[in-house]
């Protein structure tokens, strides 16, 4: 293990407060100070994009976990045997909901039904983004709506695997699948109610991020300083 943080110190003792920590945690931290989760205590941030990352946030802080490696949400197995995941794994969430995810749910509906009327089955693999899957549902593309109905069903099953274990007020979406707004949020909300139990039903919000996109980075960041700044 290369202790970054300490290296970075001894180059730059001017520096008071240096951290290091990954996009989705930086995110999470971001939407605490600067976005929606303002006043929340217990929340989660997922982000969706090339992969599917998350920050866990409890009693105020982020959970790192003994080694700093906790809130690894997209490498929970959905489906035991399943979709060969970038880790190296099968069948984790990741494989399913990120953007390549929904890429691969694409061409396997559009190899299912042989659906070359389809509005996607004139782009490549490398080609096709989850936008313009997105932009194929908005006209009625049918195969385009089932990858976002069955990739929500995935992502609200791995959603409530996160409420049974940590009980959060709310679970926060952040990424470009998140920009296709009741496309992915309907399907997602449905299927997290119905495997959730009873006791956690219609209690969960789950709500786009307030962050921007191109300045989450920035943002998450500077606010994982501050929290350190008030320790």
């Amino acid at each position: 293990m290369v202790r970054l943080v300490d290296l970075l110190k001894a180059e730059f003792p001017e520096y008071t407060y240096l951290a290091l920590t990954n996009d989705a945690n930086a995110a999470a931290i971001g939407e605490m100070v600067y976005g929606g989760a303002k006043g929340m205590k217990n929340f989660v941030m997922y982000t969706l994009g090339t992969g599917v990352g998350s920050g866990l946030v409890v009693n105020g802080d982020l959970v790192y976990g003994h080694d700093g490696f906790a809130g690894e949400c997209g490498h929970t197995t959905l489906i035991p045997g399943g979709r060969l995941c970038g880790c190296g794994a099968k069948g984790h969430l990741e494989a399913y909901c990120s953007a390549p995810g929904m890429k691969r749910t694409a061409f396997e509906l559009l190899a299912q039904y042989n659906a070359t009327d389809s509005l996607l089955a004139k782009y490549s693999f490398e080609d096709m983004t989850s936008k313009i899957i997105y932009e194929a549902a908005v006209k009625g593309d049918k195969v385009a709506l089932e990858v976002f109905e069955l990739t929500g069903n995935y992502l609200g099953q791995g959603l409530a695997d996160t409420v049974h274990h940590l009980s959060p007020e709310a679970i926060f979406l952040f990424g470009g699948p998140t920009a296709a707004g009741d496309y992915i949020f309907k399907p997602t909300i449905a299927s997290m109610e119905n495997h959730l139990l009873p006791i956690f039903k219609d209690k969960i919000k789950v709500l786009p991020s307030k962050l921007s996109m191109g300045d989450a980075a920035i943002v998450g960041a500077s606010a994982l300083v501050w929290k350190e700044m008030e320790k």
